[in-house]
């Protein structure tokens, strides 16, 4: 059985259920991950995660950075944020992503603000990317 345990610091947001596949927006690209996949361990970037259960059930996610790790029982997702398109509002998201490349234009940020920031502009425009994917 393939198994799906997916959370986030705030919140489980499902476990142990029978996947049968997820895509995650790996260090290096989108992973697609079905049943037999090799074990692996790789870091997560900003972007959409879409998995799909054996019961037919499907959801997509704007995440944040976090983990994933594949073995022969399933998969574990640990990500910083995790939401989906209804919880969202553009406007919102597009004065926030404003104010925080204006930070990065204008203000002088140490590496450690420097990659705070980064890391929210990489959330907003996962967040962009899924509302503009619920439009189409």
């Amino acid at each position: 059985m393939f198994k799906l345990f997916f959370a986030t610091p705030d919140k489980k947001i499902i476990a142990d259920a029978e996947l049968e596949e997820i895509t995650v927006p790996s260090y290096r690209g989108e992973l697609n991950i079905l049943p037999g996949h090799a074990p692996l361990m790789t870091t997560l970037e900003a972007g959409i995660l879409r998995y799909k259960l054996k019961s037919g059930e499907s959801q997509k996610m704007a995440i944040s950075w976090g983990y994933c790790q594949i073995s022969s029982d399933g998969v574990t997702v640990l990500a910083e944020t995790a939401v989906v398109g209804a919880d969202l509002d553009i406007k919102v998201i597009e004065q926030h992503l404003k104010e925080n490349e204006n930070r990065l234009a204008n203000e002088s940020l140490d590496d450690v603000q420097w990659e705070k920031v980064q890391h929210e502009i990489g959330r907003l425009r996962a967040e962009t990317d899924l509302l503009a994917e619920k439009t189409h």
